[in-house]
């Protein structure tokens, strides 16, 4: 699309989106790609307040999100992230979930990206900060890829200690994987990972690997099926791509 066709249809998408937030047929589209996390004591209806709150979520549209395919819902968790009051729900639900699955063996901290998964482990750890204070320890994060990275400060983790991995959002699992590799190569111990959705409609196999293998939190579970561009039934629509980094702030 030329850069005039883009900025089209993202004002389209975002009046059309507007319209939507602002009627009642939202709570409906919103249920329909819903479902609780394992290990929250958020409901479903907490995981819509906090969607429908922020207008986070996207719907019949035909998004490249950072792993390179294509999908036709996309969560924008930075939508989340300007509301310190959505924050601070989710941050507290992820706090009482460390502290009932590792009162017996505490951690040390928290490895997150320094993206707008920062809030959510400063939230953590102001919420721990009476009973099993964290260290919060940030990798870079690139705004033009989305892509992070894995260098962290000297002496931030250090061997023996116990971290876990925190991301906003996953897909195919590998962000989140990548900061419990950050953790294990500077001799800390993985001793779980936190996300507050996963995206992966049970299509990609590392996600059902991780938790399998680590305690692993996630608020909610959003049913948001990608293609790639090869197999994309919006590509064959000929349906207008547009890139995760021009999802508008609605």
């Amino acid at each position: 699309m030329t850069v005039g066709t883009v900025g089209q249809a993202l004002v389209e998408l975002a009046d059309r989106h507007r319209a939507l937030y602002g009627g009642p047929a939202i709570d409906s589209k919103l249920e329909t790609v819903i479902r609780a996390g394992s290990h929250t004591n958020l409901t479903e209806w907490d995981i819509l307040h906090i969607l429908r709150t922020s207008r986070a979520v996207f719907f019949d549209t035909h998004v490249e999100v950072v792993s390179g395919h294509h999908t036709a819902t996309y969560l924008r968790f930075d939508s989340v992230a300007r509301f310190p009051d959505l924050i601070g729900l989710i941050a507290g639900d992820m706090a009482d979930w460390v502290r009932r699955t590792f009162h017996n063996h505490p951690v040390t901290g928290i490895v997150a990206t320094s993206s707008a998964a920062e809030r959510l482990a400063g939230g953590i750890a102001e919420q721990l900060r009476g009973t099993m204070p964290l260290r919060v320890t940030l990798t870079p994060y690139s705004c033009d890829t989305g892509r992070i990275g894995t260098d962290i400060a000297i002496g931030a983790v250090t061997d023996g200690e116990r971290f876990l991995a925190l991301n906003d959002v996953t897909t195919r699992g590998n962000c989140v994987s990548k900061l419990g590799t950050v953790i294990t190569d500077h001799g800390g111990v993985l001793a779980g990972m936190m996300v507050f959705a996963r995206r992966d409609s049970g299509q990609f196999p590392l996600m059902d690997e991780l938790i399998a293998r680590h305690p692993f939190y996630y608020a909610t579970d959003l049913d948001m099926p990608q293609w790639e561009p090869a197999h994309c039934p919006l590509c064959r629509a000929e349906k207008p791509l547009l890139s995760w980094r021009d999802m508008p702030d609605l």
